[in-house]
């Protein structure tokens, strides 16, 4: 479990951009001795650090060792974003970050905790330190109040920005602010917002559910209430969850029949998360 490993910068427009591009030059880049990061990236020593953090966290790259040295290689989802979406342009591409920061226990602790157990709609600072804490002393985790509220700075960051609404190219901003899933609410706290569902490519969510469950089939009630399931990562309500489901029958992609008493989703053919999340990218192209 990780806390404060960003170095309480949140993720920034085009960072993941420029992580790719530039570990594809060099797989050394974050650890070469011989280099300066901080030259090639153009950012400063904790930014450094804090982007090597988010390569990690958002599932674009993963850390290995080739010959005695530390690497950074892409996932088959960074390749994939590389070849179809690399300036991170696409709303399907930034739920798929979403998805793959808010199931990330071990790097992304706090953001695991926010959609999957943290079970409040509104919340302010002192709410928030006080139930992680909590969680995190239940996991066997030690932390201090000011690593929790910087976590809580990072983690609103993340979807919240004042200056993003003030100008929509505030560079600063996190990408993922488009998603809105926080908005302000009254006496300076905020709450936690469904999401407008048409801005949710219905292929991204069956990719999701086929990599949280096995089988061809699952039950409904598993995707509402389940640890890492589309409704809790992408703070859906059932609403919007059943019209998502609807557009993928009649996409030909899933059936909703009625199984022993209970609703159940029927896959239609063996998928694939990467096999779907290619199909997705080349539906953009008209293939």
């Amino acid at each position: 479990m990780k806390i404060r490993a960003h170095e309480t910068f949140n993720l920034r427009k085009g960072w993941l951009r420029k992580g790719i591009k530039n570990i594809l030059n060099d797989p050394t880049l974050f650890t070469n001795k011989n280099i300066n990061p901080c030259n090639q990236l153009g950012i400063g020593t904790n930014m450094v650090k804090s982007l090597r953090y988010w390569l990690i966290a958002t599932g674009i790259t993963e850390e290995t060792i080739d010959n005695n040295k530390h690497i950074q290689k892409l996932t088959e989802l960074g390749i994939l974003i590389n070849n179809y979406d690399k300036y991170f342009e696409e709303d399907g591409t930034q739920w798929l970050i979403q998805y793959k920061l808010a199931t990330n226990k071990e790097n992304a602790t706090a953001w695991y905790w926010f959609f999957n157990e943290f079970d409040v709609q509104e919340f302010d600072k002192e709410l928030f330190v006080k139930e992680l804490e909590e969680y995190l002393e239940t996991e066997g985790f030690s932390s201090s109040t000011k690593m929790l509220s910087d976590e809580y700075a990072c983690l609103l960051n993340t979807y919240y920005s004042k200056e993003k609404e003030e100008d929509p190219e505030e560079t600063n901003s996190c990408p993922l602010t488009s998603l809105k899933l926080i908005k302000k609410s009254e006496g300076g706290a905020y709450r936690k917002n469904v999401p407008d569902r048409d801005s949710i490519p219905p292929l991204i969510v069956l990719a999701i559910i086929v990599a949280e469950n096995s089988g061809n089939e699952i039950n409904i009630s598993e995707l509402i209430d389940k640890p890492n399931s589309i409704t809790k990562v992408f703070n859906l309500d059932r609403s919007t969850l059943f019209y998502l489901l609807e557009t993928l029958v009649k996409m030909d992609m899933i059936t909703m029949p009625r199984t022993a008493g209970l609703d159940v989703v029927k896959f239609n053919c063996d998928y694939t998360f990467d096999g779907l999340v290619e199909k997705y990218y080349e539906s953009l192209n008209g293939k």
